[in-house]
């Protein structure tokens, strides 16, 4: 079929390969260095404070080092395990998801169900992850 359309994967600069060092760059290009750092430094700063905030909460539990932007969480109520627990924390996460305001990525750890928080949207502030926080804790007992 390649002689009867043009193909354009064939006209990029890796010839296949996406050339994905151009987001960088751009980025580079529109914050510069020191403001992509800075930007990296406050997602990090949000997110240990997420992950701080869950550590010191009961029934809440952070399941990865905070090293990025990315907090794996899993609320635990006692009694809760296994296929319940599973169903819990899906619920929960779907719960935030639908209203709209968080969107927050399910996954599986250990084949258990857990929460991923990836905190970098450019406008992201402290107050909206306080906000997030509300919300976690909120969603959990509905």
């Amino acid at each position: 079929m390649d002689g009867e359309v043009k193909n354009y994967r064939d006209w990029g600069l890796a010839l296949g390969r996406r050339f994905r060092a151009l987001k960088l760059w751009f980025l580079i290009r529109e914050q510069g260095i020191s403001g992509l750092q800075a930007r990296l430094r406050r997602d990090l700063e949000l997110a240990q404070w997420l992950a701080a905030q869950a550590a010191a909460a009961p029934q809440w539990r952070v399941l990865n080092p905070v090293r990025l932007q990315t907090v794996c969480l899993r609320h635990e109520p006692p009694g809760l395990q296994g296929e319940a627990l599973d169903r819990h924390t899906r619920g929960w996460c779907e719960r935030l998801n639908r209203e709209g305001r968080f969107f927050l990525t399910p996954a599986q750890l250990e084949d258990r169900w857990m929460v991923r928080v990836s905190i970098g949207a450019e406008t992201t502030s402290a107050s909206e992850v306080a906000a997030l926080w509300a919300a976690l804790r909120q969603a959990v007992i509905q």
